[in-house]
């Protein structure tokens, strides 16, 4: 089962870079639009990384914060 799934992957693997590859090379000539892609999702991605790491940060210093003893 493990030998099945290594060569699955190196299918995939060679059928992304040809879907790369100019179509000089005989590709299919998709690297702009996976370019468009990739600058379309990068800010959106980065800003639920940020928008995590605050919240992870947040938490952490309520856990921190020293509570005061009731008299």
């Amino acid at each position: 089962m493990g030998a099945g799934k290594v060569v699955i992957s190196l299918i995939l693997i060679i059928i992304g870079i040809w879907a790369v590859l100019p179509e000089s090379w005989y590709g299919l000539g998709l690297w702009q639009e996976l370019w468009l892609v990739v600058k379309g999702v990068v800010p959106a991605f980065l800003v639920f990384i940020g928008l995590i790491m605050f919240w992870i940060e947040a938490e952490e210093m309520k856990v921190q914060k020293p509570r005061r003893r009731k008299r």
